[in-house]
């Protein structure tokens, strides 16, 4: 703390703050120079890249959001002076730009520390700078609702509730004017694709359907090495390794486990989970959610 004031002056010109228009959810942990932070293929990279491992970031569009910060901690003594306390950790909660098949899948980040990266309607992109000088976002983590559509507004049906982590994060705020805007990152994100199990695995196979996402239509022309086991407690490596397309897009997949070497059947009681994509051979165009299925 420094009790001696210094005062910096004022700049000649007067910018006042935009509004969020959305944010980019990245990994905890996810960092950048001020060069990459506004690179636009690297921001790419981290949302569509063709190998999971490298997808560390979504975006989330906003139609409204509003400032829900608490007010700071002021305490009176018992000769009525006032002073601050605290700084309350800021949140927010923003009504998102999406269906509801969308918003089912935003349910499964709930509980994680995310690292989040605002954007401004004027195209301004904000972070937070550390003290080893790497850019990162406001560290957050975010709730959602399980409740009623709402009964006045209809654009305030998807809300999602932000909860960052400290106020310093935000002393330490770093603005950028990057040369992209929101709707570019936006444009970023892969068609979602839903996912699910038409019949579930037995004998080595299950049957998938794959649709575009809040549709009827069936995604068809996916390959073997479009569908991806993320995880499993099977034998070590548990891979797809035959696909037969049925058409509209319904798919019979072969899983097998790996038993010292030899291809067998995934035991009863384990389980897998399973991602499908699609890819224009530079980023994915295509991404669904998750599936997890219990042999």
């Amino acid at each position: 703390m420094n009790c001696t004031p210094v005062y910096a002056g004022l700049a000649d010109c007067g910018r006042l703050l935009k509004k969020v228009n959305g944010v980019m959810i990245t990994d905890k942990g996810t960092e950048y120079t001020d060069t990459t932070f506004v690179t636009e293929s690297v921001i790419k990279l981290g949302i569509a890249s063709l190998t999971t491992a490298l997808r560390n970031a979504t975006v989330l569009p906003f139609i409204n959001y509003e400032r829900t910060t608490d007010d700071p901690s002021i305490q009176t003594s018992n000769l009525g002076i006032k002073d601050k306390d605290l700084d309350p950790a800021p949140s927010m909660q923003g009504w998102l730009d999406m269906s509801l098949c969308d918003y089912k899948t935003i349910h499964e980040l709930e509980g994680i520390w995310f690292d989040v990266v605002l954007f401004t309607t004027d195209g301004l992109q904000f972070g937070t700078k550390k003290s080893d000088g790497a850019v990162k976002g406001f560290r957050c983590k975010i709730a959602t609702r399980k409740d009623l559509p709402p009964s006045d507004n209809s654009q305030s049906s998807f809300p999602v509730d932000f909860y960052f982590r400290n106020a310093d994060e935000f002393k330490n705020i770093m603005v950028f004017d990057p040369d992209y805007n929101f709707a570019d990152v936006l444009d970023f994100v892969p068609v979602g694709l839903s996912l699910s199990i038409t019949t579930a695995y037995a004998a080595g196979d299950v049957v998938l359907q794959v649709n575009e996402r809040c549709t009827n239509t069936g995604k068809t022309g996916l390959v073997l090495a479009d569908f991806e086991i993320l995880q499993s407690n099977g034998a070590p490596i548990v891979a797809v390794t035959v696909l037969v397309e049925d058409g509209l897009g319904q798919y019979t997949l072969t899983i097998k486990a790996d038993s010292a070497g030899t291809p067998a059947n995934i035991a009863s009681g384990k389980f897998y989970t399973m991602q499908a994509s699609a890819d224009d051979a530079t980023f994915a165009t295509y991404l669904s959610n998750v599936i997890k299925e219990t042999v």
